[in-house]
């Protein structure tokens, strides 16, 4: 028989083969190996600048285009809303710049601002929105609130409160300012003949979206010109995703059929889109517009045919 000893020398060798060609190979081909992982690098650093530049050639143009739209927007617009007054309401966490290009698209379609309002989260509580006080004041802008839905009915009293210009309707736009739901300036302004609704760009976290919509709905389906308008797209934490505000509202066919929106309000050219759509819901025309794949168009006509008329 083979010695015990002779099958441990053999192991001892085996390992101690297998060692040096493991020390040999890796002196051998640590050079090449180092090589290929620094070109890989060089490339991804490369195509990472490429890209870069790209992003900034596709900012620099989209710059340009707004530029170029904004620049065009008082001759678009001019004329559109002359002797109207629109009303203006803010959902929370609408950025002041958002406000501001609204205000400007109205006074270049030579409109004027009438009153700001600025709605606090309460109004999504059907605690409020549906509550005795606010069926109080359904009356007294001449609205059943039996023919409205319970969600809906905060909503459609405001755009009665703003738009009728009676002594009722003045007397729940104050009882509206005094609260701690809702900011009223100016407090003493008159009654408009449109209304732009105005939100930041939506998740339904918890039922937000949801909540909001009915609020929107109400005032959208209460008086004869609404337009509501998004600043975009809503941040999360996978990109950017469609607003869902605007999903909800798009999918309710009663409230897209007498009312317009438009999905892209921060651009300048849906601030374009706004101007020509208090035009249009001003003359019983509403459509929806935007960069949506639920909307539309990008925009109404500039000028509409007279078939549309």
């Amino acid at each position: 028989m083979i010695d015990f000893r002779y099958h441990v020398v053999s192991l001892v060798a085996v390992f101690l083969a297998l060692a040096t060609g493991i020390i040999i190979g890796g002196f051998s081909l640590r050079g090449e190996v180092a090589d290929q992982l620094n070109g890989q690098v060089v490339s991804l650093r490369k195509d990472k600048a490429e890209l870069q530049n790209q992003v900034n050639q596709g900012n620099a143009s989209s710059k340009k285009r707004d530029d170029g739209v904004a620049q065009l927007a008082p001759s678009l617009l001019a004329g559109k809303l002359t002797g109207r007054q629109v009303a203006i309401v803010v959902l929370p966490g609408v950025d002041d710049s958002l406000i501001t290009k609204v205000r400007r698209t109205v006074t270049d379609s030579d409109g004027k601002v009438a009153t700001t309002v600025t709605l606090d989260d309460k109004w999504t509580g059907s605690d409020y929105a549906d509550s005795a006080t606010m069926r109080d004041y359904a009356a007294k802008v001449a609205l059943d609130p039996r023919s409205v839905k319970a969600d809906r009915l905060g909503g459609a009293v405001l755009a009665r409160a703003l738009t009728r210009g009676d002594a009722g309707a003045r007397g729940v736009l104050d009882k509206l300012a005094d609260s701690d739901a809702t900011t009223v300036e100016p407090s003493d302004g008159p009654a408009a003949s449109a209304i732009v609704v105005v939100w930041p760009g939506m998740v339904d976290k918890d039922g937000q979206a949801k909540r909001w919509a009915a609020v929107v709905s109400g005032l959208g389906i209460s008086v004869d010109a609404v337009v509501g308008v998004s600043s975009g797209s809503a941040s999360t934490n996978d990109g950017l995703s469609p607003d869902a505000l605007m999903t909800r509202l798009r999918d309710t066919p009663d409230v897209v059929s007498v009312m317009s929106t438009v999905d892209n309000g921060s651009l300048a050219i849906g601030q374009v889109a706004v101007g020509l759509c208090l035009r249009d819901e001003l003359a019983g025309r509403s459509g929806q517009y935007g960069m949506g794949r639920d909307a539309s168009a990008m925009m109404p006509q500039v000028e509409p045919s007279a078939e549309a008329q």
